[in-house]
């Protein structure tokens, strides 16, 4: 024992053997504590928004109350030149405290001081403590010589019939050990697990024997990890201290160790107040904020409390955050896209689409969704479309300037609050534009028809002219002959002329013989049709699948694509996948797994989809299927990948006609 440790000592036993009477204070205790700042927890599941719980002490140990986010700075890492952040949101908790109470039997505890045994007077300064705390949210546990008799409990009932229980103890039979004391370390352990919660050991004893000395030294050094003080109140004479100094020192070093006080009742003193333990440790402050950190590591966070005039600073505190950027993902891309000349019969068509939107979905690997601040559309390499403000889940691309066939490839590109972007992978897209529909003055001028038309053109005014001279020249030889022939011939043909000039005008109608002449026939000339379509089935089987781009209308021939692949379903069982090994339905596309989907014919004739495990999924009208598969309908649109096909039925279902009557009411 030190000589100041011995020096208090006497001074003790003196107050005791003169006064006995006088207030009571601690034998060891810590030395008047400095202001301090203490981080409790931090959570970061809500990272980048940051909650760390922490306690602010005045010099001498009580909790600073009033405090606001004014007041308090986050200090992310060791770099001075990082700016500290200042908190967004700060409350004030009153969590309540784990108050385990441990009692070790002993003959010492039912010694008589004034009539009355010590551990009479002990549980009775026990129940006012639980009839002042009435308000408070703590849980109380009760460890003794033989075990756990109470763990956590909020009912103050089960608090007093718990103490009320120890006066059943035969004090005087019983052995003081170290049970207690471990089993009450065991439970604190247990509590932490890395919560707020706080906790605090009152530890009523005797004097141990020398026996237990050598453990009780261990369980110093495990209780100085566990930031949980333990207050013993030693139920001892001063003769038994004076010939036991070893137990006495080592009770003390686990108080000092913990942070606690260590009070010597012999019975005439004033035994202390409880409350007065755990006052300052029943508040605690939590803050939010928004961190500033992007890479993956363990990163040092501290808080700075500046109050009246004090700047506390706490000690660094690891938190470990895995930090990746956000990955956005095409959502049932359109791999292929087809410009044609809308409408079809107009004088001027258009080509159309215009403009194709990308839906995308953006995941965070790193399990912290957070806020997006840009989406980016990359086509070729080049930004086409960047997004700012929400909605970011829809991208667009203007093709109207793409007038020919033409492949391209895009990418997206997310950026989240933080800064990190990543981008997708790249995926190959083509462009199809329909060669402009041919009208009749359009078709005349190109090329080189222009010289053509004019050709004919000329040779038409030319043969023109050479008709209107020759028919000048006819006409006037008609007048000539006229002139020439005599009068009273009644327009007969002169001799020698063959009858080959006779005026039509002076002939003599032709007799009922002639006009019964017939006429010469002219050969029928058929008119020509246009070809129809053949009404056939697609398929001898009695279904099949028709592959077709998204952009076709969902009849069949697709208009532009007369060479659509079919996949008849003949067997009960039909598998289609990548794998030609492996199915019967060879379909070649990156996105289709080796075995990615099965089609089974039912016994009632219906057809039922499967998803064979593929990557990409198994789709029906847009909708993932099932494990349990989804059973197909004439029409439905079946998507494996990027790949998109059509199911038809040889004989599909008429539909029924729905009639709506009026409701007439009946008299």
């Amino acid at each position: 024992m030190s000589a100041w440790q011995r020096s208090l000592l006497v001074t003790t036993i003196i107050g005791v053997l003169v006064g006995g009477l006088f207030a009571f204070k601690p034998v060891f205790a810590q030395e008047t504590p400095p202001g301090r700042v203490e981080i409790i927890a931090i959570n970061s599941e809500r990272f980048p928004r940051i909650q760390i719980t922490f306690e602010a002490h005045a010099a001498g140990g009580e909790f600073i109350h009033g405090l606001d986010a004014a007041h308090i700075r986050v200090i992310e890492g060791n770099d001075p030149n990082t700016p500290p952040h200042t908190p967004d949101r700060l409350e004030l908790l009153q969590p309540g405290l784990d108050v385990i109470l441990a009692v070790n039997y002993g003959p010492d505890l039912n010694t008589r001081y004034a009539g009355a045994r010590r551990f009479e007077n002990i549980q009775q300064r026990l129940r006012d403590w639980v009839a002042a705390s009435a308000e408070t949210s703590d849980r109380l546990s009760l460890a003794t010589n033989s075990g756990l008799d109470l763990i956590r409990s909020s009912n103050r009932q089960e608090w007093l019939e718990a103490l009320d229980s120890l006066a059943q103890i035969n004090l005087l039979e019983e052995r003081p050990d170290l049970t207690a004391i471990a089993r009450a370390l065991d439970l604190a352990t247990d509590i932490g697990g890395g919560d707020s919660t706080r906790r605090a050991i009152l530890f009523i004893t005797p004097l141990l024997p020398p026996a237990n000395l050598e453990a009780l030294v261990n369980l110093t050094e495990r209780a100085a990890r566990l930031d949980t003080p333990v207050y013993i109140w030693l139920a001892a004479s001063p003769e038994g201290i004076r010939t036991n100094t070893a137990a006495f020192d080592a009770l003390g070093n686990l108080a000092g160790a913990t942070g606690g006080e260590l009070s010597i009742y012999s019975g005439a003193e004033a035994l202390p107040d409880v409350e007065g333990y755990l006052r300052s440790r029943r508040s605690q402050y939590r803050l939010e904020y928004t961190s500033a950190l992007k890479t993956s590591a363990t990163h040092m966070l501290a808080l700075q409390v500046t109050y009246a005039g004090e700047t506390l600073r706490s000690e660094n505190r690891p938190v470990y955050l895995n930090i990746l950027p956000p990955n956005p993902i095409f959502l049932s891309p359109q791999t292929r896209i087809e410009r044609k000349f809308l409408p079809p019969d107009a004088k001027d068509p258009d080509l159309q689409p215009d403009v194709v939107a990308y839906r995308i979905i953006i995941e965070f690997p790193d399990g912290y969704p957070r806020a997006v601040k840009a989406a980016r559309l990359y086509v070729d390499g080049q930004v086409v479309h960047e997004n700012t403000s929400a909605p970011f889940d829809v991208l667009d691309w203007n093709i109207a300037a793409i007038q020919q066939d033409s492949p391209h490839t895009l990418q997206i590109e997310v950026e989240d609050a933080l800064g990190l972007t990543q981008r997708s992978i790249e995926m190959p897209v083509t462009v199809s534009v329909e060669a402009r529909p041919a009208s009749p003055w359009r078709a005349a001028l190109s090329g080189n028809r222009p010289l053509v038309l004019a050709a004919i053109l000329v040779s038409g005014l030319l043969l023109a002219g050479t008709m209107i001279f020759a028919g000048r020249g006819l006409v006037g030889r008609i007048l000539r002959r006229r002139r020439a022939t005599p009068p009273g011939s009644g327009g007969a043909t002169p001799p020698g002329s063959g009858g080959a000039n006779l005026d039509p005008l002076t002939q003599p109608p032709p007799t009922a013989r002639e006009r019964s002449r017939p006429l010469k026939r002219i050969p029928h000339l058929e008119r020509p049709t246009w070809p129809r379509s053949a009404t056939a089935a697609i398929s001898s089987a009695p279904a099949w699948l028709v592959q077709f781009s998204e952009e076709q209308p969902t009849t069949f021939p697709p208009v532009g694509f007369p060479n659509s692949r079919v996949f008849p379903l003949k067997y009960r069982d039909n598998f289609l996948g990548s794998d030609p090994l492996r199915v019967q339905h060879f379909i070649e596309s990156a996105s289709v797994s080796p075995v990615h989907a099965r089609i089974v014919q039912e016994a009632g004739g219906e057809y039922r989809l499967f998803d064979g495990g593929s990557v990409a999924g198994t789709w029906v009208n847009f909708v993932l299927i099932p494990p349990s598969g989804a059973c197909l309908r004439h029409g439905d649109i079946v998507h494996l990948g990027n790949v998109s096909l059509r199911f038809e039925l040889a004989h599909p279902p008429q539909q029924r006609l729905v009639i709506v009557q009026p409701y007439q009411e009946t008299p």
